[in-house]
């Protein structure tokens, strides 16, 4: 894989990166991406076709568990389901406010494979596909080099790193923990680590010899020439492009990310059941399960009510570390601004 630009744009499912902001980034010669996570592949394929004359543009996958290397077969089916009970009793309050009904625990594992063959069988036709939230094995590499599509993975360790070389990765997304929104760690049941971005750049790339794309905190051209001085190849962006015109970022969450001044982040499992960092509300308070997608199928009546009613109390404020220095304006030109080096 050869990054002729040095920004990526991150690819944040659950709306931000829609098809305008993966056009408008993918125009300026850098890398758009697409976040596949809790779409159809059908719905994937049409967002794909929309933009993929407008230059280079990435498809991202959530790895479900079922596909992912990094999780132990063995678990308890009814520890899961007695945990997910208990959380659900502690989301009530929340959907009473709003006034809306939640799934029940059996609704939400109803389906928890995210589409994922149809989206494999889809990919045939995306040119670069990468990986978040765990390791697929080596032959779905390997399906995916026959096709040509180039393949990334997000890592967060350098034992990820390393493992997914193994796997055939092509490149690979180093995500540090200034990251917002959610972090991709291979074991979804594993605490992240706390290694600061530079430094785990600097030791993934004593052990790998493939590119590296550096993801987390980066939101001004000093955050991104500094990943390119410590080995990176491209600077990912996510919460630096948040505030772009084109960004299908929801009004409550730009409301508030200009707002909120104060700088302050958390992470929490909440909102989802994997690790995720977002501006400090009420909902935060609560404890969550590591249980992927089950609590975040759970919580989505309650995000959806919470965006509606612009209620930021009880809905995912995603941001990184360095938020409050996000820019607005059209997307390209902030792209090209991170790219100037220019204060």
């Amino acid at each position: 894989m050869e990054f002729r630009h040095p920004i990526v744009a991150a690819p944040m499912a659950g709306g931000p990166s829609s098809t305008a902001l993966a056009r408008a980034v993918a125009s300026t010669g850098a890398l758009g991406f697409l976040g596949g996570g809790n779409k159809t592949a059908q719905q994937l394929t049409e967002d794909y076709r929309a933009v993929a004359d407008a230059g280079s543009v990435g498809v991202n996958l959530f790895v479900p568990d079922v596909a992912n290397t990094a999780v132990d077969p063995v678990r308890s089916q009814e520890q899961r389901s007695e945990r997910l009970a208990a959380f659900r009793e502690k989301l009530l309050p929340f959907a009473d406010r709003l006034g809306v009904d939640i799934p029940t625990v059996e609704q939400a594992g109803a389906d928890v494979s995210d589409d994922w063959n149809a989206k494999l069988a889809a990919a045939d036709e995306w040119p670069i596909v990468s990986f978040t939230f765990g390791l697929p094995h080596p032959e779905i590499f390997a399906q995916l080099h026959d096709s040509g599509t180039q393949v990334g993975v997000t890592v967060t360790t350098v034992t990820e790193a390393r493992n997914a070389v193994e796997h055939g990765a092509d490149f690979l997304v180093v995500q540090g923990p200034e990251a917002g929104g959610h972090r991709s760690v291979h074991d979804p049941l594993a605490e992240p680590e706390n290694v600061p971005l530079l430094d785990l750049l600097d030791a993934v790339a004593e052990v790998v010899d493939i590119p590296l794309v550096a993801a987390g905190g980066i939101v001004t051209p000093e955050h991104v020439q500094e990943v390119l001085a410590h080995g990176a190849a491209a600077a990912a962006v996510g919460t630096a492009l948040l505030l772009s015109d084109e960004a299908g970022t929801n009004p409550i969450h730009r409301k508030m990310l200009q707002e909120d001044r104060s700088g302050a982040t958390q992470t929490t499992r909440v909102y989802s059941g994997r690790v995720s960092r977002s501006l400090v509300n009420e909902f935060m308070t609560l404890e969550a399960p590591a249980i992927y997608p089950e609590v975040n199928t759970l919580t989505v009546p309650i995000k959806r009510a919470a965006i509606a009613a612009m209620d930021p109390r009880s809905t995912h404020l995603f941001a990184g570390t360095g938020y409050v220095q996000a820019r607005t304006g059209p997307a390209a030109e902030i792209v090209e601004w991170l790219a100037s080096n220019r204060p």
